[in-house]
């Protein structure tokens, strides 16, 4: 995976973690918007990894770990003053605990992999192609290029042999 790709899909993550939690009637769906951030940036790697869905999988876990983290500590000063959550007599020390890790809970082991999941297996079930004719091409053209020029024809009889 590229770094490019790690960047954009973390950004991808906070942006979206950010956004749904800006709304202070979005504060009772935290739950629901730290997996949907984690699970579209694993889509988003996904897209850009194609296949395996094993690669797929962990590519989404490698880039929502880091960003669940991010968006955990920017998620609790934002409900902390922006919503003001001090104000409803809630301890620190469990409001950070219960945000911090439910962003890295259900943003980074679960929602990333998750969303990488979906498009690797997408594209091993679901797409037509996948990739076998690409393959097969390479395959003939080493074979053609080595071996004294060897035909299509002679190149298949090997393989049915």
């Amino acid at each position: 995976m590229r770094l490019q790709t790690l960047f954009i899909g973390a950004f991808v993550i906070l942006v979206l973690g950010i956004i749904f939690s800006l709304s202070f009637e979005m504060l009772s769906l935290l739950i629901p918007s730290l997996f949907f951030s984690g699970v579209v940036g694993g889509i988003f790697v996904g897209i850009k990894r194609k296949r395996p869905m094993i690669n797929c999988m962990y590519d989404g876990f490698v880039v929502s770990i880091p960003a669940s983290f991010i968006l955990g500590l920017v998620l609790i000063p934002l409900f902390w003053f922006y919503h003001d959550i001090q104000s409803l007599n809630i301890a620190f020390g469990p409001f950070f605990f219960m945000v911090f890790s439910g962003a890295i809970m259900l943003t980074g082991i679960v929602g990333g992999p998750i969303g990488g999941l979906i498009t690797g297996a997408y594209y091993r079930y679901l797409k037509q192609d996948r990739g076998e004719g690409e393959l097969y091409e390479t395959y003939l053209e080493d074979k053609i290029s080595d071996d004294n020029q060897k035909s299509s024809v002679d190149i298949l009889a090997d393989l049915e042999s």
